[in-house]
């Protein structure tokens, strides 16, 4: 191709796109304005009807004079220096980024203004799709025709993220600094202006070194657009910030974590999208801000001052599997990681009452007997496996199951499990969704690697004697005109059989007995409730786990470092069945237990031996 045809090429390229944007530009002011106090949001509200949070997407309640003027300046130099001489779109600021991106190697860099990034912000997601960017344009240019550029900014300030979970300059000036916005200083202005590029790259409560170099850049824009001298640049840029030390009482959300766990499970129903937001989200939740409270008491007061020892917990109604509590971490504000959900970690003896299960299922009794003594299991392969009591510990004679999940015995679960055929285990926990697991002799001591809020769907199963809920915190969604987008519906599947679920349940009150310390303590004796519960705990060397529940609710809490290291088993080991006791009491203040069918018969035993005794301890067995 010629320049001259090259050049002819170009004007009708230029002229079309000249063409285009005007057509585009007239359609959106003929247009109505794009509403910025309508839909756009997500609300959450407990089982009372209380609202305990709302998505500040569509936040504006804060005016531009209201706010620093270092802060307007330096947000506006670093996004967007040309914000109020174009229409929307910056021409040589899209230049420059395909230069960068294609004739410079590649190199990734973005040209949304301001007004882009509001337009996203309030109305779309951050999907990159194609779609999802002409909506962008779209709605870009509907706001440059209907609104003057404050207006813009001013929305734009009180929407952007700013990381931990923090939206719009107001929360996230009381967040860095405990100060109003407009009292923030040249400092605080050019680091919280940086802070929005990469929150989770420039936050100085993350990294430090990362921030004061971001904020360099904002300096060094404030320099060019001639608002500050280099001098005084280089001073602030060695100044050291006066942080907020005290930031979860500026949290948004009272319940961040729970607002977490509704966020995934909005995501997995699909309604996590653009169109559903669009239209407003009411989300009725399971939500038990009384519960929350206790829980979020009781954890703080037992993980002060552990450093970096992790937690969660997740408490249910064990009729619905609805979660009325979870905590995913000890401080939202230094780690928004939901621990409860996401996590993957091992759950060790917890996974021993399904194995037990699968046993009562096959057979076995409350007396049914192994001998408990250091074993090596053959494997399929040939190899050698060698499991260990904790603190080598060994009756080093037969005992019961009832023995067996009292003090926790490996010994006996890996006979159990090797006697079922290690398959058995497999197929139970296939019955809840866990998939590719290979068999092996070490699941039966939980070499599952999985996450209090999934394990819980077994736990509450067997609270719920045998019968199956999906564990879920919504009970409702609806849109901004009322229109009912989701309603929960209840399984009730009878899973498990529920004679078996009933023995079970009565076997997994062992742990409380004192009369089972023997060789090896009950592992929950220390650690009695005011009323009957059911409770397993597990643990590896780098983590604690403790499940219990009785016919209302379903308690799981976990505790372990992040970077997997090993736990002081004196003190950090306990903390899960502390929170287990104290919720167990807080909650359940008259005593409910539950009833044996007319298939089944109570009979008190001797603890150690099995045989029948009188007013030995009560355990279940089916009629003979």
């Amino acid at each position: 191709m010629d320049l001259k045809t090259f050049i002819k090429w170009l004007r009708r390229i230029i002229i079309s796109g000249f063409v285009f944007m005007i057509v585009v530009y007239g359609v959106s002011y003929i247009i109505e304005a794009p509403d910025l106090g309508q839909g756009h949001y997500i609300k959450m509200y407990d089982q009372n009807n209380q609202l305990y949070y709302q998505s500040n997407q569509q936040s504006n309640d804060i005016q531009l004079k209201d706010v620093s003027q270092d802060f307007l300046k330096s947000i506006v130099a670093i996004e967007d220096h040309r914000f109020y001489k174009h229409r929307g779109f910056d021409p040589i600021g899209i230049l420059r980024a395909v230069k960068a991106n294609i004739v410079d190697g590649g190199k990734s860099e973005g040209a949304s203004t301001i007004t882009q990034q509001y337009a996203r912000l309030m109305f779309l997601t951050n999907e990159k799709t194609w779609s999802r960017k002409i909506n962008e344009a779209f709605l870009t240019t509907r706001l440059e025709a209907h609104y003057d550029k404050d207006t813009i900014l001013q929305g734009y300030i009180n929407t952007v993220y700013f990381g931990h979970g923090i939206y719009g300059i107001k929360n996230a000036s009381h967040y860095y600094f405990n100060k109003e916005p407009k009292d923030l200083d040249l400092n605080e202005s050019t680091l919280l202006a940086g802070v929005v590029n990469g929150p989770e790259y420039y936050s100085p409560f993350k990294d430090m070194e990362g921030a004061k170099a971001r904020q360099k850049l904002v300096l060094n824009q404030l320099v060019k657009e001639k608002y500050i001298t280099q001098d005084k640049a280089n001073q602030i840029s060695k100044t050291p910030f006066q942080l907020n030390q005290n930031r979860s009482s500026t949290l948004i959300c009272a319940y961040p974590y729970y607002k977490d766990t509704v966020i995934q499970e909005l995501k997995e129903l699909g309604f996590y999208q653009e169109n559903y937001i669009n239209q407003g989200l009411n989300i009725q939740t399971t939500l038990n801000p009384s519960i929350q409270d206790q829980l979020n008491q009781t954890i703080e007061k037992e993980m002060n001052e552990r450093d970096e020892l992790e937690v969660s917990s997740i408490i249910l109604d064990s009729h619905q599997a609805s979660v009325l509590a979870v905590v995913g971490g000890k401080d939202y504000a230094t780690s928004q990681f939901n621990r409860a959900t996401s996590a993957s970690r091992q759950i060790g003896s917890t996974m021993k009452p399904l194995l037990y299960y699968t046993a009562i299922e096959n057979g076995f009794t409350p007396t049914t007997k192994f001998k408990s003594e250091p074993t090596q299991f053959k494997m399929d392969s040939g190899k050698q496996y060698s499991p260990t009591n904790f603190n080598q510990k060994y009756a080093y004679k037969d005992i019961t199951l009832a023995q067996a999940i009292a003090v926790s015995d490996n010994i006996y679960a890996v006979k159990t499990h090797m006697f079922l055929g290690e398959q058995t285990l497999v197929n139970a926990l296939s019955q809840f969704g866990f998939k590719h697991i290979s068999p092996h002799p070490s699941l039966a001591l939980g070499t599952l690697n999985t996450n209090i809020y999934e394990l819980s769907s077994i736990y509450s199963t067997f609270a719920n004697v045998g019968k199956y809920n999906d564990v879920h915190t919504i009970t409702k969604i609806t849109n901004n005109d009322g229109d009912v987008l989701y309603k929960y519906k209840a399984k009730e599947q009878q899973l498990l059989n529920q004679e078996s679920t009933l023995i079970l349940n009565q076997l997994l009150t062992a742990p409380f007995h004192s009369q089972f310390n023997t060789y090896a303590s009950a592992t929950m004796s220390s650690y009695q409730t005011k009323t009957t519960f059911a409770a397993k705990t597990g643990s590896t060397s780098y983590d604690s786990l403790c499940a219990g529940y009785n016919p209302n609710y379903t308690i799981l809490s976990w505790t372990g470092y992040d970077d997997n290291r090993d736990m002081n088993m004196s003190s950090d080991t306990k903390i899960p069945k502390v929170i287990f006791q104290t919720m167990a009491n807080f909650l359940q203040k008259e005593e409910e237990w539950y009833q044996p069918t007319d298939k089944l018969q109570q009979i008190p035993i001797n603890p150690i031996t099995g045989d029948f005794q009188e007013n030995g301890l009560v355990y279940w067995f089916r009629n003979t």
